[in-house]
């Protein structure tokens, strides 16, 4: 087993938060920086690894995906064997571990502990449009900000100045060692994110479960009327849908779009794929168990007509 002690183990850095936080737009950035060579794993409470491939477009060394369950409780082993693979490469400056948003992050410091592997910096992104709306949603929101060593406090571009004084004065309250920087679409130093900050603190062990969420993945190979969608996406919320993630085609674009619902804001933005992806449709839906009962044949309505579909395929091979 690799220690931290041993030069071939790179710094480590654990990148936690919420739901919809932020997390890989973070990565993404950092990435195509392109400044130092970084090894990323990533976990997903979803079985479709969705951030594993927007991770890998933007240029990931290597990157190691874990999905179907958080490192901190059911994959933990797991994530022992991905940091020795990467480390084994010997070309890497940094690993970025990007947790589950319902990941605890306290319980995998203990696992790495355990066998003498140390982090570099337990980083938790917090985001100031959906900080209140996290908080009431599980304790474990407020754990990821107890146990950092750094906050990131993202979305302020959503938000008024009064909103991120109190979130931030709030942030204070529960973690009073972490300095809090503001960063916009993950915009932020690497020598900020990869540099030794942890000093061992972590309070408090938290009884840690997922009960109150849910994850499902939905799929198709069926490109989707935009408008019918976006509609369902937005009743489903109103139902307990909390976050939404994925990556779809639309019969009125030839590109790809990724979605973002995260406590009911949706966007979508067009993505450029090297190439079109299989199946066309993926996503992963993180809520109550209500919503996700009603989700799959809500998503299943959505796949737009056969002769609007018909005209969308010819109208890309004409591109091609």
């Amino acid at each position: 087993m690799l220690t931290r002690n041993e030069p071939a183990l790179p710094p480590i850095t654990l990148i936690s938060g919420f739901l919809g936080s932020g997390k890989t737009t973070l990565l993404r950035r950092l990435l195509a920086r392109a400044d130092r060579r970084i090894g990323v794993i990533v976990n997903e409470f979803g079985v479709i690894g969705i951030d594993g491939a927007l991770l890998a477009q933007s240029g990931a060394s290597q990157l190691i995906e874990l999905s179907g369950g958080c490192v901190c409780c059911v994959a933990g082993s797991d994530l022992i064997l991905a940091i020795e693979t990467l480390s084994n490469s010997g070309l890497l400056d940094a690993i970025a571990i990007e947790t589950s948003g319902l990941a605890e992050p306290g319980a995998i410091v203990r696992q790495l502990r355990a066998v003498d592997i140390s982090l570099d910096a337990l980083v938790t992104l917090v985001s100031a449009a959906d900080y209140e709306q996290a908080l009431a949603a599980t304790p474990l929101a407020m754990r990821q900000i107890q146990v950092a060593d750094l906050i990131i406090l993202t979305h302020g571009d959503l938000v008024d100045a009064q909103t991120m004084h109190g979130v931030t004065g709030q942030i204070r309250q529960l973690n009073r060692r972490a300095p809090i920087v503001p960063a916009s679409y993950g915009d932020v130093s690497p020598d900020l994110i990869f540099s030794p900050r942890s000093d061992g603190h972590l309070p408090a062990e938290l009884s840690h479960q997922h009960a109150e969420f849910h994850a499902l993945s939905w799929q198709a190979d069926l490109p989707l009327r935009r408008s019918t969608f976006e509609q369902a996406l937005r009743d489903l919320a109103v139902k307990g849908l909390f976050r939404a993630k994925g990556i779809v085609y639309c019969t009125d674009s030839p590109w790809a779009d990724e979605v973002h619902l995260v406590a009911g804001r949706l966007r979508l933005s067009a993505l450029r794929l090297a190439q079109r992806s299989i199946p066309l449709c993926r996503l992963v839906l993180i809520g109550r168990e209500q919503a996700l009962a009603e989700a799959s044949v809500a998503l299943d309505a959505c796949i737009d007509s056969a002769e609007r579909i018909a005209q969308w395929r010819a109208r890309c091979t004409e591109g091609e």
